[in-house]
């Protein structure tokens, strides 16, 4: 019984993890980005993290770069057969110093958009970041 158990549950630890999933490799990679009226241009980095998860390391403030974890929804049959335009969302997170991000957007042929908020104490203030692959 006790090694009935021990398969069990080394049988289920090996199944729940999940690998990245195909339809999410178009959109890792290096970026041209540039956070309209903030910051000039600079180079963001996007992994895959697990499943259709991703990771943005970003400059989302002049003086603030972290690395954010992001779901997409572009492993979805019911939204786009072809998987070329993805929806992302950046659920509400901490990126350190009180701070606080949450956002949305659209990967779409090699370009994406990220509208988000950063959050401080009670101010919350809107940006948007637009990035085109190298």
């Amino acid at each position: 019984m006790k090694y009935l158990l021990i398969l069990f549950v080394t049988v289920f630890t090996f199944s729940s993890c999940e690998k990245y999933r195909d339809c999410v490799l178009p959109v890792a990679g290096l970026y041209d980005a540039q956070i309209v009226g903030l910051t000039g241009p600079f180079t963001l980095g996007v992994s895959i993290d697990h499943g259709d998860n991703i990771e943005i390391d970003a400059q989302w403030l002049k003086d603030l770069w972290y690395v954010v974890e992001a779901d997409t929804d572009g492993c979805a049959d019911y939204y786009n057969e072809n998987y070329e335009t993805m929806k992302l969302y950046i659920h509400e997170q901490s990126i350190g110093n009180g701070k606080r991000i949450s956002g949305d957007g659209y990967y779409y042929d090699y370009s994406m958009q990220i509208d988000y908020t950063i959050t401080e104490g009670n101010n919350k203030y809107h940006y948007t970041l637009i990035a085109t692959k190298k």
